[in-house]
């Protein structure tokens, strides 16, 4: 049974890299000391990053691997004289410290841990990938820790889409806790009047009041060429109406009207 979309559950990711991943405080690991199973618990990590285990006490785990944890906690059971040659595993049932979310429009919005090493595609491809409504350009919100800057979040545009081998650096930019990708839903205009198909379209690159006309399907038999105009709202100062040749650029937000002759 798969976990619900978005839950702190690590189902669903690959072992491997669930293993490469960072515990912290919050976190919940299953200590399982082989043959051995009162030694054996299922244990949170405390805000301080330690983990209490029977004979051995506290242990120190904030940004140790699955695998770094269940060496140090063998050796710590070897040096104590508590067994001879311990056999740990552990596992991570819980991981709330290394945790980012992506909200938008993707098929499954919420919050994720993050598996060793995540990439803004990878986790984009995790969360079910973008809906038909997304817009090729996401933000990445990010803490700034930097004490001498004012501003505490950075807002990092990424364009997806086909990019070039030497612009995949935001792409491929490494996600880091607490880290908030917003997919922004895809940019509209809108065309009326003596059209054959009125209504919203997605905004393309360099977009004009030709190629307007032409996704709303062509002008009818009383439309005006001389008689178009773009209503588009200016700050302060409200909605404002132009006339348009077919050339303008045509903007997101805009409403093209497409007037009747007068003859």
């Amino acid at each position: 049974m798969s976990a619900p979309p978005g839950t702190l559950s690590t189902l669903g990711l690959p072992s491997s890299t669930v293993t490469d991943a960072r515990t912290g405080p919050g976190d919940v690991l299953r200590v399982t000391v082989f043959g051995q199973p009162d030694l054996s618990a299922e244990v949170g990590v405390n805000d301080k990053g330690i983990l209490t285990l029977p004979l051995i006490g506290g242990v120190d785990v904030n940004g140790l691997t699955t695998s770094e944890i269940g060496k140090k906690i063998a050796r710590a059971l070897r040096d104590g004289d508590f067994l001879k040659n311990p056999e740990v595993s552990v596992e991570i049932v819980q991981m709330r410290s290394q945790m980012v979310s992506i909200l938008g429009e993707v098929s499954r919005p919420g919050r994720y841990p993050i598996p060793g090493h995540l990439s803004v595609l990878e986790l984009i491809a995790i969360a079910g990938g973008l809906t038909q409504n997304a817009d090729q350009t996401v933000t990445l919100l990010r803490r700034d820790n930097d004490p001498k800057k004012s501003e505490t979040d950075l807002r990092i545009p990424i364009l997806l889409g086909e990019t070039g081998v030497t612009d995949r650096k935001t792409l491929d930019v490494e996600m880091r806790p607490g880290d908030v990708i917003y997919v922004n839903k895809k940019k509209q205009f809108y065309i009326h009047g003596e059209v054959n198909r009125p209504g919203a379209y997605p905004m393309e690159p360099e977009m004009n009041v030709m190629r307007a006309i032409s996704l709303g399907g062509g002008m009818t038999q009383r439309a005006s060429k001389r008689r178009i105009f773009i209503n588009r709202e200016v700050p302060d100062k409200g909605i404002q109406s132009t006339k348009a040749a077919l050339t303008d650029p045509v903007q997101p937000g805009d409403v093209v009207f497409v007037d009747e002759s007068l003859f």
